[in-house]
């Protein structure tokens, strides 16, 4: 599945009408560059759902364990199509645990390894997202760390998801797709860019120009 990374309402919604994405990913980076806070998560979930979004993944934040739990706990009362997005830290995987165990969905974040899957297997994740991009930049092969981790996940059998995060191009994720990755989120100029191939845009436009001329 296709996911947008975004909080850019414009631009999100113009992507979800095209009906070619499940949903919205974001965070309080992606939320602070859409000129938004935490506190406006609540109405990130109310226009996304209503833009066609089947699924929000809201990050929870706070600066110890309880507070963490407590925000999860307000962001997965706003509707049954939200996840509750926590980080790969010991306070984020501690509350994921006792959330998941009262079935909430949680997806685990901001992981920067491949060892990391069997965190999230341990705290019942229903997903957890690699930073690939990230971690190219930290000088690992990001794509090989995500399958890898997709790897150690399908030999569990928990059912616990790969949602490969912080792509930075086309090729990454046509290479992470042939490896099995299945589910993605994309920053909007990475959507476009899947959209907007520019080959195959000239060759829309020749099929355009050629017919009128056959017309």
């Amino acid at each position: 599945m296709l996911y947008i990374d975004s909080a850019d309402r414009d631009q999100v919604e113009r992507l979800l009408a095209t009906g070619l994405f499940a949903g919205v990913t974001t965070n309080p980076t992606i939320l602070r560059r859409a000129g938004l806070t935490v506190d406006d998560a609540p109405d990130v979930h109310r226009w996304a759902r209503a833009a066609g979004a089947g699924t929000v993944f809201l990050q929870a934040v706070g600066p110890d364990e309880a507070a963490l739990e407590a925000h999860g706990r307000e962001l997965v009362g706003l509707g049954p199509d939200v996840v509750v997005k926590l980080p790969a830290t010991r306070d984020g995987l501690a509350v994921s645990r006792r959330l998941t165990r009262e079935g909430v969905p949680v997806l685990v974040t901001a992981v920067y390894h491949a060892s990391q899957a069997l965190l999230a297997d341990a705290a019942g994740a229903g997903w957890i997202a690699p930073y690939v991009g990230r971690m190219s930049d930290l000088g690992l092969d990001g794509v090989e760390q995500t399958v890898d981790l997709h790897a150690t996940l399908r030999a569990s059998g928990q059912g616990c998801r790969v949602l490969a995060a912080s792509l930075r191009d086309t090729t990454q994720v046509a290479a992470l797709a042939a490896r099995g990755i299945e589910d993605f989120t994309l920053s909007t100029a990475l959507c476009a860019a899947l959209l907007e191939n520019p080959d195959t845009v000239a060759a829309a436009a020749q099929f355009e120009t050629d017919a009128r001329a056959a017309g």
